[in-house]
């Protein structure tokens, strides 16, 4: 059973025991990459050998190059280079990285003979994924283009992104410490094998709205994603989807919505499609742990002032001061003019079940997948090597983006008013 869950991540691979962390392994110039299914999809093979096509997903811990579905899985440590495209729309020819002795699984990652993604009116084939253990010793930049039509989508490999928290943070990054989450085992042909924690968590809140005067159930819905980067669109379960009509009136009952379905590397997936305009990201915080639209509201009333008496304060009696500081994680707001694409699958979706079972019991339960079309406003670094997440608004149209970094509030440090500089601009 738990073998049947991992495959429907979308592919397995092997790691060892002892998890050997790859060195700097790219070069400073960025990868072009296709988007057009929504996947970021690119070019992989062992150093001098075929080039395949891949998912570049970070969804997956597993790297893996598919053989075919009669195949005997089976594990290699080849040198394995990534391609990027040297003309937009080209094939991917451009030699970009070269990643030493991953451990590849060949494994057919899906139930259909030929593997695809994109939408089953559109798929798009690939023989291969690049999972997060190939980059396990690198920073991953995503910097996906706001209009895929006038400018390419890029990816960088980095070796890793300088300045410690707070120096981020004065940049005004949007810090997201300890993002990674999960791991476990799987049986891949008769073997145990054991895979670390990889899979990207954000912490979320649909329609924010943190206004002084509400009461806190009015201010947004909590959810829980992991993100995935071979997808477009979003996936989010129809209990979430319900505790946000509970709250935005407005929003259309499941019955009404149009069904549309979309391919996972493992396989299709399928549900209702509609669009939620406004999403907040909210970074974790272990030191003063709130609900996602508890952390945005605590961000706006942090950012102008400590908590007063008759205040609906974010802070409890157990900060510094009698809980007249606290501190706040780094918020980001999206509001894209085409809002946000999302798929409403049911609850017992396998891949949901399945994060869900192995996010037990460090997270809340997993509520859907982000895509990469939520991403769009945002220039992403995946920071393996320290641990983090550190994002900023790419998007030209500032009113569409915004970067509420870290609140750094105790006896002894005070930013706000760099954080206030930040979102003024």
């Amino acid at each position: 059973m738990k073998l049947l869950a991992l495959l429907a991540l979308g592919g397995c691979s092997y790691l060892t025991d002892s998890f050997d962390v790859n060195e700097f392994s790219g070069d400073p110039f960025p990868t072009t990459v296709d988007t057009s299914s929504g996947a970021l999809m690119l070019g992989m093979g062992p150093s001098g050998g075929t080039i395949h096509t891949a998912v570049l997903d970070i969804l997956s811990p597993f790297t893996v190059i598919d053989d075919g579905s009669s195949s005997a899985p089976r594990i290699t440590t080849p040198q394995l280079v990534l391609y990027g495209e040297r003309t937009a729309g080209g094939p991917f020819d451009l030699a970009r990285a070269e990643i030493d002795q991953p451990d590849v699984l060949s494994i057919h990652p899906c139930i259909d003979t030929t593997c695809a993604v994109g939408t089953s009116f559109m798929p798009l084939p690939f023989d291969a994924i690049v999972g997060m253990n190939a980059l396990a010793g690198d920073a991953l930049r995503l910097h996906l283009a706001n209009d895929p039509a006038t400018e390419p989508d890029l990816i960088y490999l980095l070796p890793d992104i300088a300045g410690s928290e707070p120096s981020r943070t004065y940049t005004c990054d949007a810090v997201f410490p300890s993002p990674y989450r999960g791991g476990g085992t799987a049986i891949v042909g008769g073997t145990e094998l054991q895979f670390p924690n990889s899979r990207v968590t954000i912490d979320a809140c649909l329609a924010p709205d943190p206004e002084v005067s509400l009461v806190q159930s009015q201010r947004g819905v909590d959810a829980l994603f992991v993100a995935s980067t071979a997808i477009g669109i979003s996936l989010l379960d129809r209990s979430a989807y319900e505790r946000y009509r509970r709250l935005v009136t407005t929003a259309p009952a499941y019955e009404s919505l149009v069904p549309d379905s979309v391919l996972l590397p493992s396989g299709e997936i399928s549900g209702r499609r509609t669009n939620i305009p406004l999403i907040d990201f909210a970074g974790k915080s272990s030191s003063n742990p709130r609900a996602p639209c508890r952390q945005v509201y605590a961000s706006r009333v942090m950012a102008e002032h400590d908590c007063a008496p008759g205040d609906d304060c974010p802070c409890t009696k157990d900060d510094p001061q009698n809980g007249t500081y606290c501190g706040v994680p780094a918020i980001i707001e999206l509001a894209p003019a085409a809002g946000f694409d999302v798929l409403i699958v049911d609850d017992n979706d396998a891949t949901l079940q399945a994060l869900r079972t192995e996010l037990r019991p460090d997270q809340p339960e997993v509520d859907g997948i982000l895509g990469t079309s939520a991403l769009r406003q945002l220039e992403i670094d995946l920071d393996q090597p320290n641990g983090r997440l550190l994002a900023r608004c790419s998007d030209p149209d500032k009113t569409r983006c915004a970067i509420r970094p870290e609140i750094f509030n105790d006896q002894s440090t005070d930013n706000r008013t760099q954080v206030n500089n930040c979102i003024a601009r």
